[in-house]
């Protein structure tokens, strides 16, 4: 008995793993968020060059890109 119960424990592993297997898997599409990120990235890069050495810091340069690329300010 014991062997029908372990026979059928990998029939339906063996299907679940078949299943899963013919599925095709999709990564999801971040692309807005990645051209999001790229243009804060730019934008503060471009704050950062604009201080010309001038007190300041990366983090400042990142929240003051976020609120121009984001339209607030």
């Amino acid at each position: 008995m014991a062997q029908a119960t372990s026979f059928k424990r990998t029939a339906v592993t063996s299907h679940v793993t078949k299943e899963k297997a013919e599925t095709p898997v999709t990564q999801p599409s971040h692309t807005k968020a990645d051209a999001m990120l790229k243009k804060i990235q730019e934008k503060a890069y471009d704050l950062y060059l604009k201080r010309n050495g001038a007190p300041g810091s990366a983090e400042q340069d990142w929240a003051e890109a976020e609120k121009i690329v984001k339209g607030g300010a």
